[in-house]
């Protein structure tokens, strides 16, 4: 004899089925991130870097999440910096000659540079609270400010 299913128990499985067709069509994509940067030549960087604004250079790549988190973290900080102070964020990938120039081999990195000169770099993920304590710490140190 075989077993029948009752009327509620076929709506379980036709709804648990449901749910997993429901749930193969969502996917699982990369969350959607900024387009990049324009990629930069190496001539344009320089012109970027070389001025007397604190310029905050961040190096990184679309596919890599703990660079997408620092520019969230950039992005939460728009408005907020000082007018003396630039944000570049280079594609790694879109420049590769700034990062073999630089010596970029883990990503994000962020450099704080002043007339061409590197002030400081950190590698990997910084808050935003953290990138303004360590600006202010540069901007304090510039004594035209």
């Amino acid at each position: 004899m075989k077993p029948q299913l009752s009327p509620s128990h076929s709506f379980l499985i036709a709804a648990t089925l449901l749910g997993f067709i429901a749930l193969a069509g969502t996917g699982c994509e990369p969350p959607q991130s900024p387009q990049p940067a324009p990629a930069k030549t190496p001539a344009q960087f320089d012109t970027d870097i070389d001025s007397d604004k604190l310029v905050l250079v961040k190096f990184g790549a679309t596919w890599c999440p703990p660079c997408r988190e620092v520019d969230r973290e950039l992005e939460a900080l728009s408005g907020q910096l000082p007018a003396d102070v630039e944000v570049l964020k280079i594609d790694v990938d879109e420049s590769p000659e700034l990062a073999q120039r630089y010596g970029i081999s883990s990503i994000p990195v962020l450099m704080l540079v002043r007339e061409g000169n590197i002030l400081d770099d950190e590698i990997g993920y910084m808050s935003g609270d953290k990138i303004q304590d360590w600006i202010a710490m540069y901007r304090s140190a510039d004594p035209t400010n």
